[in-house]
């Protein structure tokens, strides 16, 4: 594992454990462990976010960005919001996933350009 990766693991559980001690210092009525499943996509989103702090190539910026939009979807869906399902909803996923393979090489490409300059 770089020393890059390594850093942003830390970084991470790092954040996950501060967060886990003021909810519990808090004093805050915990809900039941069976309860936290529908809390999983923040912590995908927590994932992206990582690779944009601090963001060390165009290539962690997309997939940062791409994260945190799968993990957005996938809380919209489980929770229903806007009336958004699964069922109603997988479009949108499969355009999440297709900007995001089209960001990735123009992002890389502009930077590239910008760096030549």
């Amino acid at each position: 594992m770089s020393k890059t990766m390594q850093s942003r693991s830390q970084l991470l559980w790092g954040l996950i454990v501060v967060a886990v001690g003021v909810v519990l210092l808090t004093d805050i009525q915990v809900p039941p462990i069976g309860t936290w499943w529908r809390f999983w996509p923040f912590l995908a989103m927590a994932f992206g976010a990582v690779k944009l702090i601090p963001p060390t190539t165009p290539k962690h910026v997309v997939d940062g960005l791409c994260h945190i939009a799968f993990a957005g979807w996938f809380y919209v869906s489980f929770e229903h919001l806007w009336g958004l399902t699964f069922h109603n909803s997988w479009p949108i996923l499969v355009i999440i996933a297709g900007i995001c393979m089209l960001a990735q090489p123009i992002v890389i490409k502009y930077t590239a350009n910008k760096e030549e300059k």
